[in-house]
């Protein structure tokens, strides 16, 4: 069965390759795979593919696609997901994964990202400067 598997996704990686960051020109593959993989018991990360192609392919990259690159990361891992999406939008260390991390982590990876803008940005700016004695309108090199 993990053999199936195996030639499948080496089949479907191949089609991937060749589709030109199209990944619906592999669907029948990858409905193939879906079905093969998870009769065997096997992840094999079709959706956080697939994910990562769409998000990287159209205008969403402008965001930088970073749960995409997050889930794609997560599901690679040679000992599976140490996090893994939460409730809340933040992330969540995975069930059995806590001895990885330090008591500290759970609150770490809870937190959410803020939305990326100009006015955030420049506010930051202002207010880092502010922190290091520089004043709003000075310049120093």
């Amino acid at each position: 069965m993990a053999a199936a598997v195996a030639a499948t996704k080496k089949e479907w990686t191949a089609c991937l390759a060749k589709s030109g960051g199209a990944p619906g020109k592999c669907e029948k593959l990858e409905k193939e795979l879906v079905s093969t993989s998870k009769a065997a018991g096997v992840e094999c990360c079709v959706a956080e593919t697939v994910g990562l192609m769409r998000c990287t392919g159209t205008s969403s990259k402008a965001n930088g696609c970073g749960a995409e690159f997050l889930a794609m990361r997560e599901c690679n891992r040679a000992g599976g997901r140490q996090l893994m999406q939460g409730m809340s939008g933040g992330y969540e260390v995975a069930p059995g994964k806590g001895g990885l991390f330090s008591s500290a982590a759970p609150s770490l990876v809870a937190s959410v990202a803020p939305a990326r803008s100009l006015l955030g940005m420049k506010d930051f700016g202002e207010s880092y400067a502010s922190s290091m004695g520089i004043h709003q309108g000075e310049v120093r090199f």
